[in-house]
């Protein structure tokens, strides 16, 4: 097997990852995706063909500018971008318990190799967990002998394999992608190429060694001791951690926001079509009949009228557009998948009622609580791997968070989420009414509501009571 081999659970979901690290970048990720995310139509395939021909009309760059007009008229909303942020807000108001031993308390403030401490590192590792459904950490110590947490992401971590201990699952291989400077790189013009961090057990001993692509070692293996670094007693684990959205065993979790980022790419495809046809729809084409190869056209101002030989007849070819209606309620069909799909990550049981919802959320059942769960005790389990590294209690760790979400900060989030898309003018103000008395906050009507809105009383019309 050679050390870039990939397991198979990570193989499946690198298109996935993928597909989400360029939901949260945004336009610039998904229109630079071209086909991947926005097919071409049968009609640019066959003028790319024809354009490649000897007799063709169109040249290549002709051809290729019909996709790339097309494109760019498409439209991808930032639903998941927008979410994550009101999602991570919402937590980062919760306070974690952490207690530490006077030698760990260092951890608390400046606990990751970039210098931030537990609770920047703790909302890192939720943030990942919305949007991957996993994050890796492996504990380390620095030149000088101070722990610190290294995170890497889930495309970085290609490979691992577990064993049955005791009825418990322990890593006994992990392999970690990483990009590793050059030793001839310019200092201007910095030039990368990929590194193996291959951690394993060999005689129930951690091992650490760094190998390229061929499986040759860069660096000497090393046996990390106790103190960090003493290969005089080595550990018998790896202290890696992977953090997921379910919970922090090796397997890949799902990803909570997925179902959002999948309607935010439908309607990127569905306004390539939708804004295309209104594109035609203001074109028309004009034509001209029953003139001879040797008839010449004049044209007047000040508004262009033709002036055509004797018989010949004049016209417009217009896209009468009779599937654009249908095509605008599909992409409304997505904004309301979004928000709700980013309503329930917050809390699944946005149709109930009031006191069947309060008395839910006590149990904490949502995507959002699960996360907040997991990503505290992967954090927890890490710094007890310090502690045992150190030869500390772990014992006398403790890195907790029980979320304490109240109902008023659930329907503020979830109401934001819907805001955010209606604000965008990518939904009508119906779906924030909707989403309105879903949580409870009225009962009025639309109509009312838009009268409140304009300044009105709020009450219904005689003719409407």
């Amino acid at each position: 097997m050679a050390v870039t081999s990939q397991n198979e659970q990570y193989a499946a979901m690198l298109e996935e990852w993928q597909e989400m690290e360029d939901a949260l970048i945004g336009p610039r990720a998904i229109s630079g995706g071209g086909v991947t995310y926005l097919p071409k139509t049968s009609g640019m395939i066959e003028a790319e063909s024809l354009a490649a021909t000897d007799n063709s009309p169109l040249t290549a760059d002709q051809a290729k500018q019909l996709y790339e007009a097309y494109k760019r008229r498409a439209e991808y909303p930032l639903w998941v971008k927008d979410s994550l942020r009101t999602m991570v807000g919402l937590v980062s108001r919760q306070e974690p318990e952490i207690v530490l031993p006077e030698r760990m308390k260092t951890l608390e403030h400046e606990a990751t190799s970039d210098g931030f401490g537990l609770k920047q590192l703790y909302l890192r590792i939720v943030s990942a967990l919305l949007t991957k459904g996993r994050k890796p950490l492996l504990v380390e110590f620095d030149d000088e002998g101070s722990p610190y947490i290294a995170t890497y992401t889930a495309e970085t971590a290609i490979n691992w394999m577990t064993r049955d201990t005791g009825g418990r699952q322990d890593l006994t291989l992990v392999v970690f992608k990483e990009q590793r400077l050059k030793e001839s790189s310019d200092e201007f013009d910095p030039q990368y190429e990929d590194a193996y961090r291959v951690l394993d057990l060999v005689d129930g001993r951690y091992r650490v060694r760094l190998l390229n692509e061929a499986g040759t070692a860069i660096e000497d293996e090393e046996y990390p001791g106790l103190v960090g670094g003493s290969q005089e007693t080595s550990l018998g684990f790896i202290p890696a951690v992977f953090a997921g959205s379910t919970d922090n065993n090796a397997d890949v979790d799902e990803i909570p926001l997925q179902t959002m980022a999948k309607a935010a790419l439908k309607y990127y495809q569905l306004s390539a079509d939708y804004f295309a046809a209104l594109h035609y729809t203001s074109h028309p084409q004009p034509w001209i009949s029953g003139m001879d190869k040797d008839d010449d056209i004049r044209v007047t101002g000040p508004m262009a009228a033709w002036m055509l030989p004797k018989d010949a007849q004049a016209g417009y070819l217009e896209f009468t557009g009779a599937g654009i209606e249908k095509l605008r309620e599909a992409m409304q069909d997505q904004r309301n998948a979004a928000a709700e799909s980013g309503a329930k990550v917050i809390d699944a049981g946005s149709d109930e009622s009031g006191e069947a919802r309060k008395a839910r959320q006590s149990d904490q059942h949502s995507a959002l609580y699960s996360t907040c769960v997991t990503g505290a005790e992967a954090v927890e389990q890490a710094l007890k791997y310090v502690a045992y590294w150190m030869g500390i209690n772990p014992d006398l760790v403790t890195f907790k968070v029980v979320p304490q979400f109240t109902p008023d900060e659930v329907d503020s989030a979830m109401l934001q989420i819907v805001a955010n898309i209606v604000m965008a003018g990518e939904a009508p103000r119906p779906v924030l009414y909707d989403a309105l008395r879903k949580i409870g906050l009225t009962e009025l009507t639309d109509v009312q509501l838009e009268s409140l809105r304009e300044g009105g009383d709020g009450l219904p019309d005689l003719e409407d009571a």
